[in-house]
């Protein structure tokens, strides 16, 4: 019965590690093909509504509405997700939280639904904000934008409590296991020399704020009239890169309007925000590592997420012919930050899942009876244990697979008219605007062979 119900947890380990990969593979399928079938949403939506890995389908799914300018849709599947993050995450209980944790030490994390990176939260409220703005809902979108902040304001809580949490497990690893200093202390301190060649290719945050969304925030209050909000908020940004030109000449323009009387009679302006390429995919990396046991040293594989940079599309974009993008935003390193700061938790955790399934392989190997039908099960045990060993050490690679690479921003006055073109002249988008109002128009450009996406919003 036990070979079963091994031989069955085998083959759904395989399973989820092949269909993780397959599903990203999908999703940018699906997103680049544009064909924004109905019947793909309906059955996501089945998914997400049975609470089937919620929050990563629902990240995907809902972006690929937006894509598909579905964005009542859109907005309907990315509250789903923000309800899986507050009831399967901010509130699970300690007891569920302890049994899952023991869990993924026997198997690994992919068995689990997708929790996500802070960063993820983040824009989720970012991109409903711009969907309600599309809808010219502007009363939704202040709830979204206030949400982003909110989110932003707890980073360092909710990074110190991670933090936390790994030094209890760190703590319980030392008590737990007499050679902790090479099984654990050593191994970390190589898997850290592995991951050098991978952060000398990333700038990470020297914090954990997402000033690209600070700054879609900032513009918002700017269409919303709220310009008091709106300067604040761009002060934060302007603070983060007070050496940029693009910055200084927006905050003189949204001082003058915090400060002025008769904003009616100003001069109205349009921001372009183009959203260039992709931030970084999330692979596994395996490696062997020696660990110490009582009857000798074994060679053990560990597996890894690493993180692999993704292409850029248009290297600016030219706009009225007078005027090209600044690049002001790496959200690479945004990603690279967050990766950075939870790492220390997911190479415990591997260590420790190591030793632990290893040991019981080998407990399995060393129990000798009288019977030989027992010596012969706990033979084909140990066969058996081996083999799901191999089979369970798998890293999540599940991610957000449509969040962008750099961002690039420039605002102008407003003319009547915007017209956006690719460095080699080709045009993007062009179009007659309204004099009367304050115009944000956003370009998202995955690679320069795949059609661009234009979001107009205006107040």
């Amino acid at each position: 019965m036990y070979k079963i119900c091994l031989n069955a947890i085998i083959a759904l380990l395989f399973v989820a590690c092949s269909s993780h990969e397959q599903y990203n593979a999908y999703y940018q399928q699906i997103l680049i093909s544009q064909t924004c079938d109905p019947n793909f949403f309906e059955k996501e939506n089945e998914d997400i509504n049975e609470d089937n890995d919620s929050i990563y389908k629902g990240l995907n799914t809902g972006y690929i509405a937006r894509d598909c300018k579905e964005f009542k849709l859109s907005n309907d599947i990315f509250d789903k997700v923000e309800n899986s993050y507050k009831f399967d995450v901010d509130l699970e209980g300690g007891f569920s939280k302890g049994a899952k944790y023991t869990t993924s030490l026997l198997i690994n994390d992919t068995i689990f639904d997708y929790q996500g990176y802070l960063y993820e939260r983040i824009m989720l409220n970012a991109y409903k904000g711009l969907n309600f703005m599309q809808e010219n809902d502007f009363e939704n979108a202040r709830v979204e934008f206030n949400r982003v902040l909110i989110r932003q304001d707890r980073a360092k809580d909710y990074f110190d409590a991670q933090i936390e949490e790994n030094q209890e497990d760190i703590q319980k690893a030392k008590q737990n296991d007499k050679y902790y200093t090479q099984n654990v202390e050593n191994n970390t301190k190589d898997i850290y020399e592995k991951y050098e060649h991978l952060f000398d290719d990333f700038q990470a945050q020297k914090d954990f704020t997402n000033p690209y969304a600070t700054y879609l925030a900032s513009v918002f209050f700017f269409l919303d009239k709220d310009y008091k909000r709106a300067q604040d908020l761009l002060k934060e940004v302007y603070a983060t890169y007070p050496k940029n030109d693009e910055l200084q000449k927006e905050f003189k323009i949204f001082n003058n309007f915090s400060n002025s009387l008769r904003t009616n009679e100003l001069q109205k302006y349009i921001f372009v925000v183009y959203e260039d390429g992709l931030s970084p995919q999330i692979d596994e990396w395996k490696f062997s590592l020696p660990f110490i046991f009582n009857k000798g040293v074994a060679t053990i594989s560990i597996a890894l997420p690493t993180l692999t940079k993704r292409g850029h599309s248009y290297e600016y974009i030219l706009i009225n012919d007078d005027f090209k993008s600044e690049l002001i935003f790496d959200f690479d390193s945004i990603v690279a930050s967050e990766f950075k700061t939870n790492l220390s938790t997911i190479i415990t955790k591997a260590l420790l899942s190591s030793i632990l399934k290893t040991g019981l392989t080998i407990a399995t190997t060393q129990y000798n009876s009288d019977n030989a039908w027992v010596n012969m099960s706990m033979a084909l045990l140990n066969i058996s244990m081996s083999i799901y060993n191999v089979a369970s050490t798998q890293s999540d690679v599940r991610y957000w697979n449509f969040l962008p690479k750099q961002i690039h921003i420039a605002m102008l006055e407003n003319q009547g008219f915007i017209d956006i073109k690719a460095p080699s002249g080709l045009r993007l988008f062009s179009s007659q605007l309204d004099l009367s109002k304050n115009v944000l128009i956003v370009l998202r450009s995955f690679a320069p062979q795949i059609p661009s996406r234009i979001y107009k919003m205006e107040n």
